[in-house]
């Protein structure tokens, strides 16, 4: 019992091959799209200015930093392997980066609006523990299926009725769905929780609209598939997006286990 417990733990410890890349598309000016990645403790984030509101960028970095903050090594370190803490832990965080971002908002009236679409992944033995607002993304691949582990809350998700929001037609835009969660905003219910087995070889992608609006789930998992690295899927990924019109800020984290 121990050993297996210790097995578990080191495997929890070790960093995966893991690369985040953001791009600004062909459209937009700016990026306000932010992503993390803290190998050390096997956590991802990536956020999604808000397209439309004051200083979505602002408010992707502000809760980008909140989280790196809250999420410390050692907090993480002394829950590994309880999934009913790690999910209080990861709602608790989301909810404290939306603090932060509201805070700021009101002290500063030229960031009044500002908010961000955000997920965040915390990869544990082979559990995949996820949390998010709005419609950035998180899949989980094998070699043979693509899984969106997240759901979109917008209004064209919830109107389609599909739970999960997916476009499965690139270089379809975008318009900018209608978000109806999002940080920067008061919630009215906790972010969305999700724990997924990480099956041997398994890969996860994290994205913002940006990528996934642009680039099929049959493409995404074709890259996914056939990429060596981690660096290499994600290079491919934002050149596709680009190449089919680049609407938005393109931003994809990619983790192989």
């Amino acid at each position: 019992m121990i050993l297996r417990w210790l097995q578990r733990l080191l495997r929890s410890s070790t960093p995966l091959p893991s690369f985040g890349r953001t791009d600004t598309g062909r459209v937009r000016t700016n990026n306000e799209d932010s992503f993390a990645i803290l190998a050390d403790r096997n956590l991802y984030l990536v956020a999604d200015g808000m397209g439309g509101h004051n200083a979505g960028e602002v408010a992707s970095r502000v809760a980008i930093e909140a989280l790196v903050s809250f999420f410390s090594k050692s907090a993480l370190h002394s829950m590994r392997a309880n999934n009913e803490q790690i999910h209080h832990f990861l709602v608790s965080g989301l909810r404290h980066a939306n603090d932060q971002v509201m805070r700021m908002a009101a002290a500063d009236e030229s960031l009044r609006g500002m908010g961000c679409t955000l997920v965040a992944a915390l990869i544990d033995g082979r559990t995949l523990h996820t949390c998010h607002v709005g419609d950035a993304r998180c899949y989980l691949a094998n070699d043979d299926s693509l899984a969106q582990i997240t759901t979109d809350h917008t209004l064209m998700a919830q109107s389609e009725g599909n739970g999960n929001g997916r476009n499965d037609r690139p270089g379809r835009i975008l318009t900018r769905h209608v978000v109806t969660r999002a940080i920067g905003f008061l919630f009215q219910e906790d972010p969305e929780y999700h724990a997924s087995v990480l099956p041997a070889g398994g890969k996860v992608l994290l994205c913002s609209d940006g990528l996934w609006s642009m680039v099929d789930d049959a493409r995404l998992l074709a890259i996914l598939r056939e990429a060596a690295l981690p660096e290499e899927a994600t290079d491919i990924m934002v050149r596709e997006a680009n190449e089919a019109g680049g609407k938005d800020n393109i931003t994809a984290v990619v983790v192989y286990s």
